[in-house]
């Protein structure tokens, strides 16, 4: 059974290690997380790995950390170029290999750009960004074993979650966790560093133990599975919320209301960029977003109750 592996090493090294308190993941700490992760696959038989081969070795760094404890590893016949698009050709040629899984070692950014390539994938997006919203902060070992279990039983611990589609005059894209409107009118460093930037949101999930938008969110209730909930900004009532690692904030919302599975609905901004999952990437004018299904993700208990 193949196990499809993307590991980012670009992810947690954006702006907002300045800005808060976030920290940086290097490629040693990365291998050494991509290492543990490979034991844990190798804890059930017949699993393979099949890799995105990135350029700065890490996997390559992790198989030799892992040695004879760790499941095999064969990497994909890609040209890596050092961009998201790695992990978008990755995801794509990956489903196509018949992969039982998709683990994305990263970001919030790094698991958008998989779900691209890649959009209803049985996920396994292990925590290695800034945010996080989106990933298992488990121990990788314990991720990995669970894998294991859930490929080599039905895909029942596989679980839906819900995505954005976002289309605008320059592009279409999906946000697992959120698509954002901001008054910017230039990408920069991409990374959303202050609460006076945002317009409007449209956050696919709502839990407290988030950060960033799905932290707002959670702060004005429960979402229920399969809807979206759109948040105005710049109300006089104020929610408090977890900004960034390290950053809490009052946060001002004008007015919010959820949207179902299906739902379309035009963006604010005529000036503004849409940031998607935490990253300013297109302009909002002209936008349109819908909710759809996202990238179906593991649920650890469920794969040790039933792989």
């Amino acid at each position: 059974m193949i196990v499809g592996l993307i590991a980012n090493p670009a992810s947690s090294k954006d702006i907002r290690r300045l800005t808060g308190l976030a920290r940086v993941v290097d490629v040693e700490e990365k291998a050494n997380l991509v290492a543990r992760l490979l034991v844990g696959l190798a804890a059930a038989p017949n699993v393979e790995v099949l890799a995105v081969d990135d350029q700065a070795g890490l996997v390559r760094r992790a198989v030799r950390l892992a040695g004879d404890r760790g499941a095999p590893v064969g990497y994909l016949d890609l040209e890596v170029e050092g961009s998201e698009a790695d992990t978008r050709l990755g995801a794509a040629m990956l489903e196509a290999s018949g992969a039982r899984a998709l683990v994305t070692i990263g970001g919030d950014g790094t698991v958008r750009a998989a779900a691209e390539g890649w959009p209803e994938a049985p996920l396994v997006p292990v925590a290695a960004g800034t945010n996080n919203a989106f990933a298992l902060t488990e121990e990788p070992t314990v991720i990995g074993f669970a894998t294991a279990r859930a490929v080599s039983g039905d895909d029942r611990a596989f679980v839906p979650t819900t995505a954005l589609a976002v289309q605008t005059t320059k592009g279409d894209a999906v946000a697992v966790i959120d698509a954002v409107v901001v008054r910017d009118r230039w990408i920069g460093a991409g990374a959303i560093v202050s609460p006076d930037q945002l317009v409007e949101a449209y956050v696919s999930s709502s839990r407290r133990t988030a950060v960033g938008i799905a932290s707002i969110s959670a702060a004005l209730g429960p979402l229920a599975g399969g809807y979206a909930r759109r948040i105005a900004f710049g109300g006089l009532a104020v929610v408090r919320a977890v900004f960034g690692p390290g950053v809490v904030l009052d946060i001002p919302v004008a007015d919010f209301y959820d949207l179902p599975h299906g739902s379309e609905a035009r963006l604010l901004g005529s000036t503004g960029l849409v940031a998607l999952d935490g990253e300013r990437r297109l302009p909002a004018a002209g936008g349109l977003v819908r909710v759809i299904a996202g990238p179906r993700v593991l649920d650890l208990e469920m794969a040790f109750s039933t792989g």
